[in-house]
């Protein structure tokens, strides 16, 4: 099942639970302003736990971020070159080492793109 979620399968959500709210109210006779707040409140809810969108609504750690994790390979890769030189470590001088670190930072930027383009879940804060 797809984590997507799509305007038909929101309405066929919202169209499900708000019927069955609608219902029940009915059969009850329940007709206050009062109680029609609480209702539509119930079905708010009942939307988003309902199974087909649920898993869709549910944060992604930010660690198996697609996105976060491409950006991160993308900004690293001169970084580590960087870094290694003014540690003191010994890299090739010349085009090999930025033509490297230039592939690895536009593979991380593809996949950070990727990543933003295939999302269905929204960022959690782990």
């Amino acid at each position: 099942m797809s984590k997507a979620i799509t305007k038909s399968k929101l309405q066929s959500v919202v169209a499900d639970v708000a019927a069955g709210v609608i219902r029940e109210a009915a059969v009850a006779g329940e007709a206050t302003p009062g109680k029609a707040v609480a209702k539509a409140r119930r079905v708010a809810d009942a939307v988003v736990a309902d199974p087909r969108i649920a898993a869709a609504l549910e944060p992604v750690p930010r660690l198996q971020s697609q996105t976060l994790r491409g950006l991160l390979i993308a900004a690293g890769a001169p970084l580590v070159v960087a870094l290694a030189r003014l540690a003191g470590v010994e890299l090739a001088e010349g085009d090999a080492v930025t033509a490297v670190s230039s592939l690895v930072s536009l593979v991380g930027a593809a996949y950070a793109w990727y990543g933003r383009e295939t999302t269905t879940r929204p960022l959690g804060r782990s």
